[in-house]
């Protein structure tokens, strides 16, 4: 819908002023009301680990895996497993960012990114790395938060065995700080999953 609305000259002389490049009327009063709704006006802020962003695609380039953790301006945030069998070598790192788990930023007041590369699972049946991916971003914890907590996995079973649902049990001297961001706790240390969680790819696929 269209909509004409007559300004005075002091006014679109304000607006005039605001206005970056080649921005039209309706484009500054549209960024005027995102600061006053509180979005984001400024791109988010994107860190990677390792630090160096060259180093960092290297590493994609070899495990093809890594973790997200998408931060709002409401102070809250989205952990994703990022699968990358797709980018090689001339694929571009940031561009992949802005047009798959950063498009549209702005509607979504996304103001920071957090990137890490996820460490390979081996064939050590000691090794619990692919258990924690899929733990961690089920319960909305970065792995290395869930890594850093020492847990026991209880199952609530019908007689024949069927799993009704995972119950995960985080042992008493759990950093209370790691807890208090799990999705679902209860009586600050139990979390109920899905009994099929550990069934499921841990990752999105670009």
């Amino acid at each position: 819908m269209n909509t004409n609305i007559n300004l005075t000259e002091d006014i679109f002389k304000r607006l005039e002023a605001k206005a970056i490049g080649f921005d039209t009327p309706e484009m500054v009063i549209k960024r005027l009301l995102d600061e006053v709704d509180g979005k984001p006006v400024i791109k988010p802020v994107i860190t990677f680990d390792p630090s160096d962003e060259n180093d960092f695609k290297k590493c994609l380039l070899e495990t093809k895996e890594a973790e997200i953790a998408i931060y709002k301006a409401d102070g809250t945030r989205e952990i994703f497993h990022w699968n990358a069998p797709n980018f090689g070598e001339y694929s571009n790192l940031r561009r992949n960012l802005w047009s798959g788990y950063l498009r549209g930023w702005k509607e979504k007041n996304i103001v920071k990114a957090e990137l890490i590369i996820l460490p390979r699972s081996t064939t050590d049946p000691e090794d619990n790395t692919g258990q924690i991916k899929m733990l961690s971003l089920e319960i909305g914890l970065k792995y290395e938060e869930l890594e850093s907590l020492d847990y026991t996995i209880l199952n609530n079973e019908s007689n024949d065995g069927l799993v009704y649902v995972h119950r995960v049990e985080f042992h008493e001297d759990s950093p209370e700080e790691i807890l208090n961001m799990i999705e679902g706790l209860y009586d600050g240390r139990f979390v109920d999953i899905s009994s099929n969680v550990f069934d499921q790819p841990d990752y999105d696929e670009f």
